[in-house]
């Protein structure tokens, strides 16, 4: 009776073994295929769009890959003159020399240091033609989406009395704990991205994954992507750029631009 019970159970546990392993295969496999679709439909979604970028330029010459940098000096100078001919302030970001300023008619009126930064592998495969064509004019902000308050205000309620100006308790301002990030989109189809950090770990962690604002945004990307996948169509693709600068200058500056402002930028 012992050597059948043994040999029942040796059975069984051989029988989980191979049940095990089959799901095993059959998860990965999924997995994998997952992937793959993911790659090539994302790959696709990038290529579609550098080649609706191109067909945006197709009539002007080819330019030669040795004067890239001189076309990127002329859009560079081209788009602040135009910026500076408006009433409104306007932002300047030269990825080059890792600058960041706020500009008034060509007036420099605050001025920052990149402290990070990070920009979509589609912006390096620019030729010169659609480089220029994509920033030889100032861009335009359509949206803002921020982890706080663009224009905060606070309604305070006069003490009618003597009695109640005696009663009301005075408090004393506290420093926040705010996890300063925000998201301009612009005219011409892309994002840029700007964090405040004041230190280097901070730095580090470009994203700060699941303190608020861009942990939500990030999941609800990945989310709208995985809907398209699976359903075999290319997601949508978005280039952007991603710039650290000190927090409380990423909150003024926020707070300074007007919601239709005009951004000039060298990559």
């Amino acid at each position: 009776m012992k050597e059948n019970s043994v040999e029942d159970f040796d059975s069984l546990f051989v029988k989980k073994y191979k049940g095990l392993k089959i799901f095993v295969i059959i998860v990965s496999a999924l997995l994998l295929i997952f992937i793959s679709v993911y790659t090539i439909l994302s790959v696709g979604a990038v290529r579609d769009r550098m080649k609706l970028a191109q067909t945006q330029v197709e009539e002007t010459d080819s330019v030669s890959p040795s004067l890239i940098d001189l076309m990127k000096e002329k859009a560079w100078v081209e788009s602040r003159i135009k910026m500076a001919s408006g009433d409104s302030i306007g932002l300047s970001i030269d990825l080059e020399k890792q600058i960041l300023q706020l500009e008034l008619k060509g007036v420099v009126v605050m001025a920052t240091k990149i402290r990070d930064y990070s920009a979509s592998g589609f912006f390096k495969r620019m030729d010169g033609n659609v480089y220029f064509s994509m920033f030889g004019t100032p861009l335009t902000i359509q949206k803002f989406e921020s982890s706080i308050e663009k224009n905060p205000f606070k309604v305070v309620i006069a003490p009618k009395n003597e009695a109640e100006a005696e009663a009301a308790t005075v408090k004393k301002d506290s420093i926040r704990d705010e996890n300063v990030f925000w998201t301009v989109k612009f005219d011409r189809e892309f994002e840029l991205n700007i964090q405040g950090i004041d230190s280097i770990s901070e730095s580090e962690s470009k994203y700060k994954l699941g303190k608020g604002f861009e942990f939500k945004r990030d999941l609800k990307n990945i989310y709208s992507s995985f809907k398209q996948i699976i359903k075999f169509r290319k997601p949508v693709y978005t280039p952007e750029i991603l710039i650290s600068i000190p927090e409380n200058e990423a909150k003024a500056i926020l707070r300074a631009l007007p919601r239709n402002a005009s951004v000039t930028i060298r990559i």
